[in-house]
Order: C-alpha cells, then structure tokens, then sequence
C-alpha cells in the first residue's frame, strides 16, 4: 500500500511535465487575426496662385513701350468747335467751323460745316479784283480719316473727302460740288472719363461741278483751330 501510493506520488508530476512539453496543436478556428484596410493617403494640397486685383495696372505692350504711355480714354464719337478762314491767296475771310468724328481706331469718318464771311479784297493793286468768295462761303463735307498714331498724346491726322459749298457774293450765288485733303494735328488732354483735344489743320479744296455764276471760283484753303470733346 506504502508502494502504491509512492507509485501515485511519482505518477502525477511525471504527468504533469509531459503534458506541459507536448506540443500544442493549433485549430484554425482558435483564433482570427484581421488585418484592417489603409486609408487613402490625402490628396497633395492645390498649388498656390496670386491674387491679381482688378485695380492692377495692364501689362505694358509694344506700342507702350515704342510710343510712351496710352491715351487714358478714346471716346468713339467727337464733337469739335473752332475758329476757321478761308483764302484764295488774297486775303482771310474769317468764320466758324464745327464737327463731328467717328471712330477710335486708325481709320474714322467725318462730318463738318463751315461758315465764313467771305474774303475781303485789297482796294488796289493787280488784285483789286473782287475775290470770288467775297461775301460769304457756306460748306459741308463727309470725309474718311487715318490716325497715324492713334495712340498717345498726339494724332497726325489726314481726311480727304467731298463735299457741297455755297457761295455767296454781291452780283451772284450758286453751289459747288467739292473734293476736300485736309491735314491736321491733333492733341489729346489727359482726362481719364473724356477725350478732349486741341487741334488744328488746313483744308485744300478743289471745286468741281457748279453753278453758272459759280464758274470762276477756283481751288481755296480754309485754315481752322478747333476743340473736340469725346464722351
């Protein structure tokens, strides 16, 4: 009985150990290991850009850079008063002009009227003779005009057109049909909100079909100094 018992005694940690050394069997469903998905890495921030105000100034361009600084405004209609004269060589009758221009580009169009006194004549001499545009000269005309700087301060302008002038005079009257070359000179004040100019030029006129008692009224000038208003 005392042997049994030793027996047990010895028996139970021998057990133990083996159980404890045995290798361990693993099931697949003794334990479940998930792997969670990464997250999308963030997208790359937007690039940067400058704030342009609308107050900024344009960039400059060739003709700014070739000519100096632009008009700071080019009105596409004008309205022009001035002071004009018409010669044929003798004297200057004095008068009045006005008109009317149309166009901001190179190339316009326009309209004028002038009224003159007419020529006075010498009151002797080899030109003693009364002058054909003696007691008054009316004219109106349409003419195509080129700008050759339209842009800055100062416009070279040439027109040439046609036309209707009346002439008036002490023994006879009568109208003349006309072709008009006009050359004038052009500056632009620096308003921001008006395009306001002085000016002046000179007409060459040659008369074509007339009246009877217009016959002898030959080729004239008319000379003028004006101011234009553009809005």
């Amino acid at each position: 009985m005392r042997s049994f018992g030793l027996a047990c005694v010895l028996t139970i940690p021998f057990a133990l150990g083996s159980a404890i050394a045995a290798p361990r069997v693993a099931h697949a469903d003794d334990a479940t290991v998930s792997v969670g998905r990464f997250a999308d890495p963030p997208p790359p921030p937007a690039p940067l850009r400058p704030i342009v105000s609308d107050a900024s100034p344009p960039p400059p361009d060739d003709d700014d850079a070739r000519y100096g600084a632009r008009e700071l405004y080019r009105s596409p209609v004008r309205l022009s008063l001035g002071l004009a004269g018409v010669t044929t060589g003798r004297s200057l009758g004095p008068g009045v002009g006005i008109a009317a221009d149309f166009g901001r580009g190179s190339v316009g169009f326009r309209l004028a009227a002038t009224w003159l006194r007419g020529e006075a004549s010498p009151g002797s001499g080899v030109n003693a003779s009364p002058s054909p545009v003696s007691d008054g000269l009316a004219q109106y005309t349409g003419e195509l005009t080129l700008d050759f700087h339209k842009r800055g301060p100062i416009h070279p302008v040439f027109g040439l057109g046609f036309g209707l002038a009346k002439v008036n005079r002490g023994d006879a009257s009568g109208a003349i049909g006309i072709g008009t070359a006009r050359l004038g000179l052009e500056y632009a004040l620096a308003f921001e909100d008006a395009d306001a100019r002085i000016g002046a030029g000179i007409t060459g006129v040659l008369p074509g079909p007339s009246d009877r008692d217009t016959q002898d009224v030959r080729a004239y000038a008319l000379v003028g100094a004006h101011l234009s208003i553009g809005f």
